[in-house]
């Protein structure tokens, strides 16, 4: 497994907060490793044919949740489910 750094920034906890409309302190932290096909992993693009593992950050507000990779946003999701997100379901 590849382990990534996490950087639990302020402006990342701002932005997920603004994104899901809610105040920061209702944010819930979650995030576990995925593993993609490709070295671009969740981003669009061009990437090496490649098995490789990225962690997966979710900032929830308790129904939905903001998904973020390295940083930088990929996408919301309605009705987050933290199970199914270890799983493998929100790629």
């Amino acid at each position: 497994m590849n382990y990534q750094k996490i950087e639990f920034t302020s402006d990342q906890v701002k932005e997920a907060a603004g994104i899901l409309d809610v105040p920061v302190e209702m944010l819930t932290y979650y995030a576990w490793p995925q593993t993609y096909g490709s070295t671009a992993g969740p981003f669009p693009g061009i990437g090496g044919q490649a098995m490789s593992t990225f962690t997966i950050e979710a900032y929830c507000d308790g129904r939905d949740a903001a998904l973020y990779c390295k940083g930088r946003f990929i996408r919301r999701i309605n009705l987050f489910d933290p199970c199914k997100a270890v799983m493998g379901k929100y790629r």
